[in-house]
């Protein structure tokens, strides 16, 4: 479903992206990881569509989603977002920021918005305002709008990176559980290498300059609620084959591929 081929990105005279190659097929799920500045959310905006090609920016190489450009694929409207801000607007309830997209494409989906608001776990809290809510549950509304339309591709900006590991638990299972019922692509950015390996069956590690020092499938029986279900479990299945290998290649910048 998406290819990205040796993608070399500028901003003004500083680059940020060298090189950067990966495939994703559709229904899979990739973590790109690496230390604070490597360029993961610059790549995760020029697969979105959002960073323009302007003087400012220069981009090479090639990115295709299902075939399409990111900015055709985004005008079809199967693409999400979620950043690592809750970005909900604070005058409309749980309910309407759900609903929001649907109202800007002038569709009307009441059933849907009702399911969304059922699969988070926030029926009771479907009229109040973002104020009244905690973090937690601001980040379970903008995961359900980031599912009204039926995403294709989600891409997820370190939106859980400020919650604590129960919360950061139980939106994990939502997010599989949703996914599970879209069948969407995600690609998901973050610095912490254990959520990472929760979420995805692919990794990719940047380097301080941009370029991609490791890219490595993970081999798991466990699904995303089961790794969850039992963390300790399954970080140590993965201890030596995975975490070790991933965390050196971005502490000392190994090149490996598998």
């Amino acid at each position: 479903m998406i290819e990205l081929e040796h993608i070399d990105f500028r901003y003004r005279d500083q680059d940020v992206l060298r090189n950067v190659s990966f495939s994703l097929p559709k229904g899979e799920a990739i973590a790109i990881v690496g230390a604070s500045g490597c360029g993961k959310s610059t790549l995760l905006r020029l697969i979105s569509g959002i960073l323009p090609n302007n003087p400012q920016n220069k981009l090479n190489g090639n990115i295709y989603i299902n075939s399409l450009a990111p900015e055709e694929y985004r005008i079809k409207g199967k693409l999400s977002f979620m950043f690592q801000e809750n970005t909900l607007m604070p005058n409309l309830t749980v309910k309407d920021n759900i609903t929001l997209p649907l109202k800007i494409q002038g569709v009307a989906d009441n059933q849907k918005v009702n399911k969304l608001i059922e699969i988070v776990g926030l029926q009771a809290y479907a009229n109040f305002l973002p104020k009244h809510l905690s973090g937690g549950m601001k980040t379970r509304v903008a995961l359900a709008r980031s599912f009204i339309n039926n995403p294709d591709l989600l891409l997820l900006d370190e939106p859980f990176s400020a919650l604590d590991i129960a919360w950061k638990s139980k939106l994990y299972k939502e997010l599989d559980k949703l996914r599970n019922r879209f069948n969407t692509t995600m690609i998901v950015v973050t610095h912490d290498v254990q959520e990472a390996l929760l979420l995805a069956n692919h990794i990719v590690v940047l380097n301080n300059v941009g370029e991609v020092e490791m890219k490595k499938a993970i081999q798991s029986d466990y699904n995303i609620t089961e790794r969850v279900n039992n963390i300790s479990g399954f970080m140590n299945s993965v201890y030596s084959n995975y975490m070790i290998p991933i965390q050196n290649a971005i502490i000392n910048g190994n090149k490996i591929e598998v």
